[in-house]
């Protein structure tokens, strides 16, 4: 059976330029990037103390979008299992996206990933990022409350009750 309905294929300038229209909208300042098969733009947050940057990957070879929410929170070597049991009990009970401790930065990253071509891709990149967003929003607190001591598990139930 063959289906009438045509992919939509973003090219790389349509994904920068919704990029760029969305972190307008949010007063970030934002710069993008290309290497080969991946269209890079990252955006400096001005939304709380806790998120430093946003960054959005068009991988053009599979055609997806990923979308990081970055913390300024440097996590310390002390506290590294604890935040590793916060993001296991979070994304056991996400239904998309996912909490992700970066080695490299020490930092804790939200994140969310899609197909870019089942729609047009200023609304796919607004629906993703929104996604992102919602979970920054959510989980912030609980980082912080377990970053000061709480139980991972009272800090994510807190977060959850109060959102």
């Amino acid at each position: 059976m063959k289906s009438n309905k045509k992919t939509l294929l973003p090219d790389t300038s349509g994904f920068i330029t919704a990029v760029g229209n969305l972190a307008t909208e949010f007063g970030w300042s934002a710069r993008s990037s290309e290497r080969e098969g991946e269209a890079v733009v990252v955006a400096l947050t001005t939304m709380d103390s806790f998120f430093e940057r946003f960054i959005w990957v068009f991988d053009t070879n599979r055609i997806s979008l990923r979308c990081m929410l970055v913390s300024t929170e440097r996590i310390p070597p002390k506290l590294q299992n604890t935040i590793f049991e916060f993001c296991a009990r979070v994304n056991d009970s996400l239904p998309f996206g996912c909490i992700e401790f970066s080695f490299a930065e020490k930092v804790l990253v939200f994140r969310d990933s899609t197909d870019l071509d089942w729609g047009p891709v200023d609304q796919v990149v607004r629906n993703t990022t929104s996604r992102v967003l919602n979970l920054g929003k959510v989980y912030a607190k609980a980082v912080q409350l377990t970053i000061a001591g709480e139980n991972p598990a009272d800090a994510i139930r807190k977060a959850e009750e109060s959102s």
